[in-house]
């Protein structure tokens, strides 16, 4: 046995192998497309992952609910690219027959899913999905009124949107007094009331406007912390309050250093020290609805809904308002109620109502209904997305440099969260993956009788079937030996294989000369080869494997089965070996055939370059 010839017999089994894996190929992304192999598997490891594997019944469906409703999220619902049309319409429709393709498997009447979802957009759905962004702003809005009361004090809004600052004698404490008007007031207790100083007044309605942009959200938080800082100077610079040169210089002192104790040298300081902007550990709180910063929220929220109710009733008469015209406009005249309407037609008198509210109701009633939305979400929340969001807070924490990106380092954290989570359940979804190869490769080993042992014993006895094979296989891989690139890889090997198999009888296949060798059954009486039929071969080779006379009667296909079995039983060892060579075969197909044509590439270059010519022995140069 020589080097060739054993290069020639790896060439032949590696070939094989390779054809045998690109069909095999086919058939697992054939199964992985019908059943939506990658989306449910994408699908289950967001549950894991937002479970933290706590296998309770409870928190499990609540984890299902909450995957289900980021699924019907705008974000995910743009990624998953299903059929519209056409063939590829009809054949989405045929694989709903499967029952994870299902609708509403993969959110509200949806019966496909993403195969891949990228971390940023996992993040900000399900950030979005919590309300995070909405309960920040309430939150650093209910901050900034404080603050702002700290500062200027208590005051009303009359019905013309002007501000009414309450009189000394009105007041009930300091703290609603207003920091500022303490310091003016104690520096000049004989000085008029500031509530009628138009300095003051001025200051006051400076505020109630910088909260008017902030609540519409025209302004930012920054911006609206340097307007009041500036608002304040005006203030101080106005030698306010009137009164001699000698009082005044003390008092504008005081303030000076009051205002810059409280915003510091860039206003940095109100929003960091005054707490305005709500840190990373606050915005994992948020989620909590027994926490003080959730307790936070609720209470301005309470307060709005004191004035829900003639925001309600505005409505609901605008509602009938529109019923009484739908039932006249009908004949005979309808006496319909706004309860017989279906959902859909009073959503629509609803909807139509509420863009008649002023700009000021509306954003009332539409800041309450997104709060009610919120709160039902987070009275589902499953405590362990509370406790990751938490962990995830805590890290991002230490990595924010300043307040504007507390929301996007965390965003960060939940898409690194994503990400590391999502490479564990790649390597489980390949190693899966590798289980099905294998299961499908032992399948199509069985099913076309691929015998690792009998391709192996018919390549290292026939030199025409060995040369032939070794032939095409060198006609497949390129001359430089060079892979093709991996996207258009299998495609290449596929066209290369199929022009390199024409008049190529593979040592595979069900027939009674393979099987007659497999079985090592005694040889036949000889017969004339030309006039042979295809049952003839049958029926002599059971019988030389039987040991009995051939039958004389056409065999069907199932008389073939159960004949065959009887051979298996009669011949344990050389079944076991069958069975054997179609588990070594199921196993080589399953390696893929990217890794069998790089190795056949491999091999067909070693074989073609050949052994080195022996180097002549050195003279030695005459004395």
């Amino acid at each position: 046995m020589n080097l060739p010839f054993v290069l020639d017999v790896a060439i032949g089994l590696v070939f094989i192998y390779l054809i045998l894996s690109l069909l095999a190929s086919e058939v697992q992304e054939l199964i992985t497309t019908l059943l939506q192999w990658r989306a449910k598997h994408l699908k289950e490891s967001i549950e894991i992952l937002l479970g933290g594997g706590i296998e309770i019944p409870e928190h499990q469906a609540q984890v299902t609910a909450l995957v289900d409703e980021l699924y019907n999220d705008p974000l995910l619902k743009n990624v998953n690219q299903g059929a519209t049309e056409g063939i590829a319409l009809w054949f989405r429709r045929f694989t709903k027959i499967f029952p994870s393709n299902r609708r509403g498997a993969y959110g509200e009447q949806l019966a496909t899913g993403p195969s891949y979802v990228s971390p940023e957009t996992f993040a900000t759905s399900l950030l979005e999905r919590l309300g995070i962004s909405k309960l920040i702003d309430k939150l650093t809005e209910v901050r900034l009124e404080k603050f702002a009361t700290r500062l200027v004090g208590t005051y009303k809004v009359n019905d013309n949107d002007g501000v009414e600052i309450p009189t000394s004698q009105d007041l009930k404490d300091h703290w609603e007094a207003g920091k500022i008007r303490q310091i003016v007031e104690q520096a000049n207790p004989d000085q008029a009331d500031l509530s009628s100083d138009p300095n003051f007044v001025g200051l006051v309605t400076d505020y109630h406007d910088i909260l008017k942009d902030f609540r519409s959200r025209q302004a930012t938080l920054k911006t609206c912390v340097e307007r009041m800082g500036e608002s304040l100077d005006r203030f101080i610079l106005a030698g306010s309050p009137a009164g001699s040169e000698a009082e005044g210089v003390p008092l504008i002192g005081r303030l000076k250093s009051f205002k810059l104790g409280i915003f510091g040298v860039d206003n940095e300081r109100a929003i960091v020290s005054g707490g305005l902007r709500p840190s990373l550990s606050e915005i994992a709180d948020m989620v909590n609805q027994g926490s003080d910063v959730y307790k936070e929220i609720t209470d301005a929220y309470a307060i709005i809904r004191t004035k829900l109710p003639p925001i309600d009733e505005k409505i609901n008469a605008s509602m009938n308002a529109r019923l009484d015209a739908y039932n006249n406009s009908e004949t005979p005249p309808l006496n319909l109620k706004l309860s017989d309407l279906a959902n859909e037609q009073r959503d629509l008198f609803r909807n139509a109502a509420i863009r008649e509210l002023s700009e000021e109701d509306y954003a009332l009633y539409q800041d309450y209904q997104s709060y009610v939305e919120i709160e039902k979400g987070l009275t589902k929340l499953p405590a362990p997305v509370r406790e990751s969001l938490a962990v995830l807070a805590r890290r991002a924490q230490t990595r924010v440099k300043q307040t504007e990106s507390d929301i996007n380092q965390l965003r960060e954290e939940v898409s690194l969260w994503f990400d590391r989570s999502m490479s564990r359940a790649s390597g489980v979804y390949k190693r899966n993956a590798k289980g099905v190869a294998i299961l499908i490769g032992i399948t199509i080993a069985s099913l076309i009788n691929a015998d690792t042992f009998h391709v192996f014993d018919r390549l290292s006895s026939d030199e025409n079937l060995r040369q032939v094979i070794t032939k095409r296989a060198s006609d497949v891989v390129p001359a430089n030996g060079a892979r093709p690139p991996l996207r258009q890889e299998l495609d290449d090997i596929r066209n290369q294989t199929n022009d390199a198999l024409k008049n190529v009888a593979l040592p595979i296949s069900w027939n009674p000369a393979n099987l007659s060798k497999q079985f090592d059954c005694p040889p036949a009486a000889p017969i004339n080869r030309e006039n042979v039929t295809s049952e003839q071969e049958w029926a002599t080779m059971f019988a030389s494997c039987l040991n009995r006379q051939p039958e004389n009667r056409a065999l069907s296909f199932f008389d073939k089965i159960g004949l065959t079995a009887q051979i298996f039983l009669t011949r344990p060892w050389e079944g076991f070996k069958m069975l054997l060579g179609w588990m070594l075969s199921g196993i080589a197909i399953a390696m893929g055939a990217p890794f069998w044509f790089d190795l056949l590439s491999k091999i067909v270059n070693v074989r073609n370059t050949g052994s080195k010519p022996k180097q002549a022995p050195e003279q030695t140069p005459p004395p």
